[in-house]
């Protein structure tokens, strides 16, 4: 069961990286930024509040499922293993997205406001790719997040570069402040043997069994992917739908 979910998880994310050329427009940051300078709610500015409400509920799910640059720097962990520093490194994207969110601000100020709601703006047939400067975005994207995965390790751009992710992480904070079911990690210490399988394994460089031995299993920066959970051999980690309990006080 626990290795299946994997293989589903790694079908999945390729699956949504073939569904690039029709998919990319719909959650380009980009394609905000034009539609809200004629003031133009989009698709890609409807998916950022669509994350986080399911973030609330689900955790960064859509980063460890569906994601397509995710996925692309995910797959080529393969070619460069190596573990990723956070820790104030991964400020850099709060920076990134605030920046991005001032300039929706600026623009649809600019434009006097909402005028209109229309997802498929930009987006000719309902495909991503109808232009020869989509085609150039494409490659330079795909391109870009090869070439700083091979150079830097597991999912650099996830840590440091996607102005989506603190709009989910905003959205586990909040369950966690409200207390309300969600999905989200627990563990059971005392079954612990310090293997560190789940700290060699995990996609995003976190250092699970520290986590473990804390008894506090929350991290902005999990992705809900359910390594940790399935390479366990002691069965510790597990996924719960529970209200996050407090870690205990030391």
């Amino acid at each position: 069961m626990e290795m299946k979910r994997q293989k589903w998880r790694i079908a999945l994310m390729v699956l949504f990286v073939l569904s690039l050329p029709v998919t990319m427009f719909y959650l380009s940051p980009l394609l905000t930024l034009q539609g809200a300078r004629r003031g133009i709610v989009t698709s890609s500015l409807l998916f950022v509040g669509a994350a986080a409400v399911a973030a609330f509920f689900f955790g960064r799910v859509f980063c460890g499922w569906i994601c397509p640059g995710g996925a692309v720097q995910e797959l080529l962990i393969q070619a460069n293993d190596r573990r990723v520093p956070g820790g104030r490194y991964d400020l850099i994207k709060y920076g990134i997205a605030a920046a991005w969110l001032a300039a929706i601000i600026i623009f649809f100020v600019q434009a006097g406001g909402i005028l209109a709601v229309r997802p498929l703006f930009g987006i000719k047939g309902g495909f991503s790719l109808g232009t020869p400067v989509s085609y150039i975005m494409f490659y330079v994207a795909m391109g870009g997040m090869v070439v700083l995965s091979l150079a830097a390790g597991r999912r650099p751009f996830c840590h440091y570069g996607c102005m989506l992710a603190p709009f989910m992480i905003a959205g586990r904070y909040a369950a966690k402040i409200a207390g309300i079911p969600h999905l989200h990690l627990e563990a059971d210490s005392e079954k612990c043997i310090d293997c560190r399988l789940c700290t060699k394994n995990c996609p995003m460089s976190l250092d699970v069994n520290a986590m473990v031995r804390s008894g506090d299993m929350f991290s902005p920066e999990c992705i809900s992917c359910g390594e940790c959970v399935d390479v366990c051999p002691r069965k510790v980690i597990s996924f719960s739908g529970a209200p996050l309990k407090k870690p205990p006080l030391l």
